[in-house]
């Protein structure tokens, strides 16, 4: 794992926060620029009792602070939900569920600092972020102070308990909200699997008794919100054993990559799952009547504009992840980055050229696609204003997708040390070749792990990335195989 030093992250968000200060707050009365799902006026939700709670509710944003702009119609991102929430002006609650990032390095630190800047340190702050098992994943000595320090009193562990000094869970926050007090309770159910029980600092409380002491004192009248970081068959397991009974729940299952299309009803509770990434919202309303709770339900994409250069959004948002990535290219965090995992079959990685010798037809199928071309694309990407206009060949989101085995040891670092490892290349999929070349017959490559070339394409060309990508279409284009002067695999043995 890579950390950044404490000194280093509390500039960065010092930094950050001297941006914040001197942007200037735009009008939010001016005409949208994105095109944004409005919603609909009361008298349409005819469910509905009179003046309910409206909430917003979002999380697992894994690291997505803005689509990465492979694509055209990619949906989400902060300064598109900022400038949504500016326009709308008619939530009474914003939640963020938690799972800022994925990951544990140097760059996660930095993506949920900035993270936590926009929502909880602008304009329309958040109030309450829940913490998941991937928030814990973060180097505690660094990500802590950062929370306490920008999310005052409102990190919300209802299962948590901390013996450390700057821990800044609470079992619950309350609001009110016009006639209703509002009461959030959060479950992260789990350490993650990194954590070493004996050596963690956190204890995970049961997650009924944990309900219980969140709603303790709470009033009978008041609305009961949890925010649950586990499957959909263990929330439907957990809902009808929780007393008193939630009058919502929000379940923070990651493989749903966007909402269900209606909310489910469990034991007479509502359940809602929000998706990942940060793509669509979900804008509700909530009041409790004589039959109990009463849900409006509704999902709201974030799509780019058609017309913006830059997609649209908040500009002080935009602004603010701008300083994030030039910080990001001005201290070096793609080189240090590099280099660090061992490779998944302990080669070296040696580059394409390697490989034209002996698969000189997959090399001439390889050298007429786009992969041939991956570094190229950043490099163009980067000098147009109207797509980028920021060093996008410095940042290590982007370039992982564009280059061989980034992160990995002896792949590719930069563009003048590792130059042969630009470009998707036959090492991408196949793995990295020292022992394949010194010795083929014994060291065979098919695809990394045995896995289906299927799903290595979708590691880059996910939903979001390449929403048009069809596997059976694109493989046409790289199409290759093994080279005539080679035997044919011999089939195994039957017994």
């Amino acid at each position: 794992m890579t950390s950044i030093p404490p000194v280093s992250a509390t500039l960065f968000v010092l930094g950050l926060a001297t941006t914040i200060a001197t942007l200037p707050q735009c009008s939010r009365e001016s005409t949208a620029t994105a095109s944004i799902a409005q919603a609909p006026p009361p008298s349409a939700q005819q469910t509905e009792p009179p003046d309910p709670v409206r909430l917003l509710i979002s999380g697992s944003m894994l690291g997505r602070l803005e689509p990465c702009g492979c694509a055209s119609g990619q949906l989400g991102g902060l300064p598109r939900r900022m400038q949504h929430i500016g326009e709308q002006r008619n939530y009474d609650l914003l939640l963020e569920g938690g799972g800022l990032t994925e990951g544990d390095n140097e760059l996660d630190i930095l993506k949920a600092s900035t993270a936590m800047m926009v929502l909880f340190n602008m304009q329309f702050p958040y109030d309450a972020l829940g913490i998941s098992q991937a928030d814990l994943q973060l180097p505690l000595d660094e990500w802590l102070p950062l929370l306490g320090g920008l999310v005052p009193n409102g990190v919300v562990t209802s299962d948590l308990t901390c013996d450390r000094e700057d821990w800044p869970g609470v079992p619950f926050v309350e609001k009110t909200v016009r006639d209703h007090t509002v009461r959030i309770a959060s479950l992260t159910m789990q350490l993650p699997d990194s954590n070493d029980a004996a050596e963690s600092p956190f204890t995970v409380t049961p997650p009924a008794e944990a309900w219980a002491r969140a709603l303790d004192g709470a009033d009978d009248a008041t609305l009961r919100v949890l925010m649950l970081h586990t499957t959909d068959t263990a929330a439907r397991e957990l809902v009808p054993g929780l007393q008193p009974q939630p009058d919502l729940v929000v379940c923070f299952d990651q493989s749903y990559s966007e909402p269900a299309a209606r909310p489910e009803t469990v034991n007479g509770v509502p359940l809602v799952y929000p998706g990942i990434r940060g793509r669509v919202m979900l804008g509700l309303t909530l009041a409790r009547t004589a039959d109990g709770p009463r849900l409006g339900y509704r999902m709201v994409p974030l799509p780019a504009s058609k017309t913006a250069p830059g997609g649209g959004g908040d500009p002080d948002v935009k602004q603010l992840l701008l300083s994030h990535r030039m910080d990001v290219a001005e201290s070096g965090v793609l080189q240090r980055l590099a280099n660090q995992r061992p490779t998944p079959n302990g080669a070296s990685y040696v580059g394409s050229q390697t490989c034209a010798g002996c698969h000189p037809s997959a090399m001439k199928a390889w050298k007429n696609s786009k992969h041939a071309h991956a570094w190229q694309t950043l490099v163009d990407a980067e000098k147009d204003p109207k797509r980028y206009g920021w060093p996008v060949t410095k940042y290590p989101d982007c370039v992982a997708c564009h280059v061989v085995g980034y992160g990995e040891k002896s792949g590719f670092s930069d563009p003048r040390r590792t130059p042969g490892l630009k470009d998707v290349g036959c090492e991408r999929c196949h793995g990295p070749g020292s022992q394949h070349m010194t010795n083929p017959a014994a060291n065979p490559l098919g695809m990394i792990g045995g896995a289906q070339p299927s799903m290595m394409c979708v590691e880059c060309h996910d939903f979001e990335q390449s929403p048009d990508f069809l596997y059976g279409e694109k493989w046409k284009l790289i199409e290759h195989g093994r080279e005539p002067h080679m035997p044919p695999r011999k089939s195994p043995r039957k017994k």
